[in-house]
């Protein structure tokens, strides 16, 4: 059986700027008809944009409950974040909800660590190879390539060769906090090694050296030393 692909088509960073201001005043039902609205200019087909709300409300609005708490209170200060902590909000969210979104940043971010310029044929073939070599695959590898390169993630240097400008660099304990939420939810974690979080592919495009006293004194994480050197977060349980 085939793994589900799901990702199907670009998205924007405006439109998820707009969705998250939505997110907690809205019922669900009323998130699908303000979304019709708001995307009819960017996307003319009805098949196309109820795609599109689809995968808005499955980032923002239909999140894991794992992560409902940590949302809501980037949710709260969401108009005073920057645009770049708002992409990176965007980006965690988009690799908790979509396994294929995360398994092509996971790619990028391993081969970047090796090169500095990926081919978007190396990304392909590897997906194939995980997905199976099928149109879906092809659809949904080039959409999320389109909403990198439109969210200024990955800059084209040639035809179908991506680079990446310098690493955004990510200072806000609760986007750091967030962090953490997010990958050990991802790869399904109570804990992990600090400098693994720093220094993981899955954050490619960005500079996130954790605020190690900003994080204890949110009484969410605890930390510990194992061996000499490294430093453990873990998340307590209630």
């Amino acid at each position: 059986m085939s793994k589900p692909v799901g990702f199907d088509q670009k998205v924007l960073l405006h439109h998820l700027d707009y969705t998250a201001n939505q997110t907690k005043k809205l019922s669900r039902k009323e998130m699908y008809t303000i979304l019709d609205g708001y995307l009819r200019d960017d996307i003319t087909g009805a098949k196309s944009r109820k795609n599109a709300i689809t995968m808005l409300m499955k980032i923002w609005y239909l999140v894991d409950e794992d992560l409902k708490p940590i949302r809501d209170e980037v949710l709260d200060e969401f108009n005073q974040l920057t645009n770049e902590e708002r992409l990176f909000v965007h980006w965690g969210l988009t690799i908790a909800a979509y396994p294929f979104f995360k398994d092509v940043a996971n790619e990028f971010g391993r081969l970047f660590h090796l090169q500095d310029e990926v081919s978007s044929k190396a990304i392909s073939k590897r997906m194939k190879e995980a997905y199976g070599d099928r149109r879906r695959v092809e659809v949904a590898t080039s959409a999320v390539l389109m909403s990198m390169k439109a969210w200024n993630i990955i800059q084209p240097v040639e035809k179908s060769i991506y680079t990446i400008d310098e690493k955004i660099v990510i200072t806000n304990p609760l986007i750091q906090s967030f962090f953490v939420h997010v990958l050990l939810k991802v790869l399904n974690s109570d804990s992990l090694h600090v400098d693994l979080i720093e220094n993981h592919q899955l954050f490619f495009p960005f500079n996130c050296e954790i605020n190690i006293t900003e994080l204890r004194e949110r009484k969410i994480f605890s930390f510990y030393r194992q061996g000499v050197n490294d430093l453990v977060i873990e998340k307590n349980t209630i």
